[in-house]
């Protein structure tokens, strides 16, 4: 690899970082790591990457060894999964999400929110607990979001979640509506629901059953019980402090 393109050192930092160092490389491992097999899927938590921005970096992980791509059969996608490499970096992915929880200020986060990526997210981390009937279905109404996404769906299963764009013509259990802002902040653990709650930021309404115990079926972000720390971080440019 030459200087142009590479760092010229032999230091497994360096040649690590060659590797992984591309944009969106490590988010797409992020994917893969949450369970994401299907291209459609890994897409889904990455809404910004194109299409083929997203096959280039697929596609570079494979050639490095990190990913292995099985070709469908019948019509069906195929499947990518990491390999024994790839699967090592879970440690790494999640210490730099705990660093980035620590010591980076929540306002860069909160300027330029995707709700595409927010309630794919949620959906990969909420429970469906025992109490829930199957299905059961929560109905998401965020105020500020652009038109034609300002509802979502949730739709909890025994054994799956489905996120939904379009009203799945279900009978609604749960109604929670608020604006991205509030949303994100609860769900990162940045804000207490029941604090968002009594300042009128966030509505939940339907059966008190349910309602009474959201945070046993919503949950939070897995990263949501890691501390904020004194920040002096810069992020784009921009002062966090």
């Amino acid at each position: 690899m030459s200087s142009d393109t590479g760092y010229g050192q032999y230091c497994p930092l360096a040649m690590a970082s060659e590797m992984l160092g591309n944009k969106w490389t490590m988010l797409v491992i992020r994917e893969l790591l949450d369970g994401s097999t299907r291209f459609n899927d890994i897409g889904r938590g990455l809404p910004l990457a194109s299409r083929s921005l997203l096959a280039r970096r697929l596609r570079e992980l494979e050639q490095n060894g990190l990913v292995e791509h099985s070709a469908g059969t019948r019509g069906k996608s195929g499947k990518y999964r990491l390999t024994a490499a790839g699967e090592a970096l879970s440690s790494v992915v999640r210490a730099m999400a705990i660093w980035g929880q620590e010591w980076i200020d929540e306002e860069p986060s909160l300027r330029n929110i995707d709700v595409r990526f927010l309630m794919w997210d949620m959906r990969r981390n909420v429970h469906p607990a025992e109490f829930l009937p199957d299905p059961f279905t929560v109905q998401f109404i965020f105020s500020d979001a652009p038109e034609g996404l300002k509802d979502h769906w949730l739709v909890f299963k025994r054994d799956d979640v489905d996120l939904c764009y379009v009203d799945p013509g279900k009978e609604i259990d749960v109604y929670v509506e608020t604006d991205l802002r509030t949303m994100t902040r609860v769900w990162m653990g940045w804000c207490r629901l029941q604090d968002a709650l009594k300042e009128d930021k966030i509505s939940i309404t339907g059966q008190d059953k349910y309602v009474s115990r959201t945070l046993d079926w919503l949950g939070l972000s897995g990263l949501s019980k890691v501390s904020k720390q004194l920040k002096h971080i810069r992020v784009g440019g921009n002062s966090t402090v």
